[in-house]
């Protein structure tokens, strides 16, 4: 079983390492993708040829801005590749500072330029501030850089940059939402201020790297999972990230504004919302209770015959036993073991063993009552427990039914089994154990009569 189990594990860490191998593509990818935006608006900024040619609109990305984009998709490189952490930790003071001197033009109405790297004629005038939505994002993303852990055990270091991550998203969203509702202050302001769109894209490609940082050792490898939790969180995620800016859109584009006051759009928008986040959570709550119910059976059903298994049989079994001792009631308990499995498997297969194990189990089924727990407990042995101290009928059907299956010409195996069997009250035994070990022995013993017997 501990052979099995390690295998399985290795096959869901390999399947976990292959999620990780395509989000560490999508983080290069990403990073590559927000660098080359960096590298061409500085270009911009430096070359006028190349500023003529750029769409209107590039030199809302400032240089400090540039930089920073540049600088942290070159720390996210190093930090996937396991580059000096001193090296990755000045990177986000880099970042820091040049966001720093962001900070400085923003409150002083002038911004520490870099002239070195600024475009000549017509377009000196250009504003080279940043808004401060840049600058918070930017410090956060510094500060994400800077607590880069070294090694695998420092989990402060996780948490922080975990924490900062989930800003990070926030900030996104803050900036998403403005854009999508027209709401300006939350990205801009001014025309001349503001993110741009190039600017808000790098925003979202460097909060996905980060976010895949955390995949990887931190409170968001919940979704590489494979557990109902992971599940239900891959599940959930877009539609309570993006339910809401679909619902308000919805309501904003479809209601006439002149029609209804701002308060009944309001409304609308929360009962939606609730709406909506209900079925959500009523989708989940089924889907996992059908995943429970699955992980149920498998914890108690025997694989192969389909019987509750030794588990199944310990939780039923003390139930009942307690109901005996609650009610002073009668049990009965039938051990059965088949004879010759082990000579069957030698000579024949362990399939035509099987195949036995697999009809007996059957015969049980269908000559005893629903109501009755009957299990496999090991690897040819079989018990029935009932409440009903007269089950010698159902014996002699299963009895029957084994003759009947033995006397079919098609046969590779004949069937053959003992059995022991105990009835009393729960008192006069000491546990569900006791009972099954008396069982046992009655068992052994009919089967070491039958062997003297035979021969």
């Amino acid at each position: 079983m501990k052979i099995h189990m390690d295998s399985f594990g290795h096959q869901l860490e390999q399947q976990n390492n292959e999620h990780l191998s395509g989000l560490f593509f999508a983080q290069i990818a990403c990073v590559v993708f927000a660098g080359g935006i960096a590298i061409v608006t500085l270009c911009g900024w430096m070359v006028p040829a190349i500023a003529s040619k750029l769409p209107d609109g590039w030199w809302l990305m400032t240089q400090n801005t540039a930089l920073s984009i540049l600088i942290s998709a070159f720390a996210i490189i190093l930090i996937r590749n396991d580059s000096n952490i001193l090296v990755i930790r000045f990177c986000g003071l880099a970042v820091i500072i040049f966001t720093t001197f962001a900070l400085y033009g923003y409150i002083n109405g002038q911004s520490i330029a870099f002239e070195s790297i600024k475009i000549q004629g017509n377009l000196t005038e250009l504003s080279d501030q940043v808004p401060i939505h840049s600058i918070i994002f930017f410090y956060l993303y510094g500060a994400s850089i800077i607590v880069a852990k070294k090694e695998k055990n420092q989990k402060h270091c996780n948490n922080a940059r975990d924490f900062l991550t989930l800003l990070l998203i926030g900030m996104v969203l803050v900036i998403f939402s403005g854009y999508l509702f027209s709401a300006t202050s939350l990205y801009s302001h001014s025309t001349e201020t503001l993110v741009s769109y190039h600017t808000f894209v790098c925003m979202c490609l460097l909060t996905f790297t980060n976010f895949v940082r955390g995949v990887d050792g931190g409170i968001f490898s919940l979704f590489l999972g494979s557990g109902i939790g992971s599940y239900t969180a891959r599940v959930a995620l877009p539609w309570a990230i993006m339910g809401p800016f679909f619902v308000i859109s919805a309501i904003n584009y479809f209601w006439d504004p002149r029609g209804a006051s701002q308060e009944i759009q309001i409304a609308l928008s929360a009962t939606l919302l609730s709406l909506m986040f209900f079925f959500i959570i009523l989708w989940l709550s089924n889907k996992i209770s059908h995943l429970e119910n699955d992980l149920r059976t498998l914890a108690l059903t025997d694989e192969m015959t389909g019987l509750y298994n030794l588990r199944a049989f310990s939780i039923l079994g003390k139930q009942a036993f307690l109901e005996s001792l609650r009610n002073n009631t009668i049990l009965t308990l039938l051990y059965f073991d088949l004879d010759g499995l082990k000579k069957i498997n030698d000579t024949q297969g362990h399939q035509v063993g099987s195949d036995m194990i697999i009809e007996f189990a059957n015969l049980l089924k269908t000559n005893f009552r629903r109501n009755e727990t009957i299990a496999r407990i090991g690897g040819d042995e079989f018990v029935v427990l009932s409440k009903n101290q007269e089950v010698d009928t159902a014996a002699k059907r299963l009895a029957d039914a084994v003759n009947a299956a033995n006397a079919r010409n098609n046969k590779r195996y004949r069937i053959s089994y003992s059995e022991g069997k105990i009835i009393g009250k729960a008192e006069n035994f000491g546990s569900l154990d006791d009972l099954l070990t008396q069982a046992d022995v009655l068992m052994y013993e009919n089967k070491k009569r039958k062997k003297l017997v035979s021969s």
